[in-house]
């Protein structure tokens, strides 16, 4: 299944004991089994292909945490962005290389405690702005990276 360690899944456990009652984790795409790994304090939705339900949660969000471990260039993070979240990931693989300083944050493997800090700090702090995240999913629009893309591609090479 697409929960477990590579993709945070021990992350949100901890973090849900460091996080006060004001934070609600919700993890999504989610399936019976691990629900039964979750604490009451988790809630947890199934998998879905509705792409209007998943704009609808990531614009319900304050903030969108993905502690994963290895993914080169996460999707789920420019989807995040596109619908005026911004994220916070940990500084593996290619997570990181959609953010800068106006949508998210980089956190550091494993560190939870500070990773909770870190939430906190965005949610009271209002520290992003939903039209800066949107703003930066657009530069990875796949229009425009695949016309770069076919220029790069096409140009002679130089010996």
């Amino acid at each position: 299944f697409g929960w477990g360690e590579r993709k945070g899944l021990d992350v949100f456990i901890a973090l849900s004991k460091f996080l006060d009652e004001r934070f609600k984790i919700v993890l999504v795409g989610t399936n019976k089994q691990v629900d039964e790994m979750l604490p009451d304090s988790i809630v947890s939705i199934h998998k879905t292909q509705n792409q209007k339900q998943l704009a609808k949660i990531y614009s319900a969000a304050d903030i969108f945490v993905n502690p994963t471990r290895e993914d080169n260039f996460p999707t789920v993070n420019l989807e995040s962005l596109a619908c005026g979240t911004p994220v916070i990931t940990f500084r593996t693989g290619g997570s990181m290389e959609m953010l800068d300083d106006s949508c998210g944050k980089v956190a550091e493997n494993r560190e939870i405690e500070a990773l909770a800090r870190e939430i906190t700090g965005i949610c009271e702090n209002k520290v992003y702005h939903r039209s800066n995240c949107v703003q930066r999913a657009e530069m990875f629009r796949q229009e425009k990276r695949l016309k770069e893309y076919l220029q790069l591609y096409s140009q002679e090479s130089v010996d």
